[in-house]
């Protein structure tokens, strides 16, 4: 359970999920099956991101020792050993990246590798320092989460610009690449508003430390009705007549996003934050499950 934990299971299956719906609500529906990468093709580059992105987890924990201990979030250093955890990250990154690159090679899409190994450097600069510089880190990570998510789709159309539904696919696809850049923002930062204790005490500069937490919840507050607005402009351009779906996405979108903003509004201490992170994920994960009315 705690190797379960390091790796950030339950983000690493939502990840998944929304490959594959990608896979199954957009790109084959649009192309056919025959048109797009073979399933074990598919599958193999997705599991090579999730080990990347595993990896990525791994280290983040292990260059964060000290201010886990002093945010009373520690798993490096006190149940996992600081070796093992180096040499998981080791395993997984290098794994992943080495499986990327075959996947890509087979199919034709090199580029496709060398992003996964680029996004993997990333990930192991981001823990080393990113991190500790102002909304920087912040902002790659969301970049990064937005990057994930639809590369193995841009790498299925970028073939077929030609044809009819490429460039409403695009579209889609950049909708969702933004909805995952917001989202995982909003994390970062809920994240830096919970720990602003340790990152202090370690002088480590967050827009909760530099800005201070009433400045910070401000952000938090546009960036969600930002992405509520935007939920909402979509949802009646692209299911104008889908009543279902215009439900589901108030329902299960836009209202949660003003019941996050009061949450956050409240916010005082460490289990509050907490409450605001757990409804920000089930946000991406109602989110990631509208792609269902494409099928």
């Amino acid at each position: 359970m705690k190797y379960l934990k390091l790796i950030r299971f339950q983000n690493l299956v939502a990840m998944a999920l929304i490959q594959y719906l990608i896979r199954y609500s957009l790109l084959i529906p649009a192309y056919g099956e025959n048109s797009v990468l073979g399933n074990i093709a598919f599958s193999l580059l997705v599991f090579s991101i999730l080990l990347i992105a595993a990896g990525g987890y791994v280290i983040n924990d292990y260059f964060d020792i000290q201010v886990d201990t002093a945010n009373n979030n520690v798993l490096v250093g006190r149940k996992i050993k600081r070796r093992v955890a180096l040499l998981l990250h080791v395993f997984l990154t290098f794994t992943g990246v080495i499986l990327g690159f075959y996947i890509a090679y087979v199919v034709g899409y090199l580029l496709l590798g060398a992003i996964l190994a680029i996004s993997a450097y990333i990930l192991w600069i981001y823990s080393l320092k990113l991190k500790r510089k102002l909304f920087i880190g912040n902002f790659v990570i969301a970049k990064l989460s937005a990057v994930f998510t639809i590369s193995i789709a841009m790498f299925e159309i970028a073939p077929k610009l030609n044809h009819p539904a490429s460039i409403h696919l695009i579209t889609i696809l950049s909708v969702y690449a933004l909805f995952t850049f917001i989202c995982s923002l909003m994390h970062e930062v809920i994240k830096d508003l919970k720990g602003s204790l340790g990152d202090k005490a370690f002088n480590i500069k967050t827009l909760a430390t530099e800005w201070g937490i009433t400045k910070t919840k401000e952000f938090l507050k546009w960036l969600s009705i930002s992405l509520a607005f935007m939920i909402i402009s979509v949802s009646f351009y692209e299911f104008s007549t889908n009543i279902y779906a215009l439900l589901y996405a108030f329902t299960a979108l836009v209202i949660p996003l003003f019941l996050l903003n009061i949450w956050i509004y409240k916010a005082k201490n460490s289990k509050d934050y907490h409450r605001v992170s757990i409804l920000n994920k089930l946000i991406i994960f109602t989110g990631i499950l509208s792609l269902c009315f494409y099928l």
